[in-house]
């Protein structure tokens, strides 16, 4: 499910807003089976708030370990540009990171991918060994409970329309009950 996910921050930051949201505004097409997995989806939700005060923690760390970077045209503060820029960095060195996207959300447009993955590859290449260290460990370390949240939040979804689109019955107390538009 996590092939394709787009892993530069913003898109992370979006994904765990989706999964808070999902627990308060998930069922807007009122769907019975919701319900049945709402204990799990209210779980995810409190562990994707959990994830992104942890990714403040870690922007204030990476800022603290790494040295100053700045984005073009951000409107972010320096502490966060720096961060956001060497948390990108990091990212785009996982094979599943859509550069495209990494580079837009930094307002670099009509870049040459390589050559910007390239520019990045020798700028870790000038870090300490610590300071690699402690990008990689941290970046790679909170990248992977993202995907990992982000697959157990996906099934439960998927589950969930997979059940409305084939109608499915819905266990009664005695009994089991069907949609309308089952009786056709």
């Amino acid at each position: 499910m996590a092939l394709y996910k787009k892993l530069d921050l913003w898109s992370i930051t979006d994904g765990l807003d989706r999964m808070m949201d999902y627990c308060y505004n998930g069922n807007e097409k009122g769907s019975p089976y919701w319900g049945y997995y709402y204990e799990q989806i209210n779980e995810l939700s409190i562990a994707a708030s959990d994830m992104y005060i942890e990714l403040d923690t870690l922007k204030s760390h990476l800022y603290r370990e790494m040295p100053y970077k700045r984005i073009a045209f951000s409107d972010e503060d320096d502490s966060d540009q720096t961060a956001i820029a060497w948390f990108n960095t990091a990212a785009a060195m996982l094979y599943d990171t859509d550069m495209t996207e990494l580079l837009e959300n930094e307002n670099i447009f009509c870049a040459d991918e390589w050559a910007e993955k390239k520019k990045r590859i020798s700028a870790l290449g000038r870090l300490t060994k610590r300071q690699q260290t402690v990008l990689f460990t941290e970046v790679t370390a909170f990248v992977t409970r993202y995907l990992e949240l982000s697959a157990a939040f996906d099934t439960i979804e998927a589950v969930i329309n997979e059940f409305d689109y084939h109608q499915s019955a819905v266990a009664r107390r005695d009994a089991a009950a069907f949609h309308q538009a089952s009786y056709v």
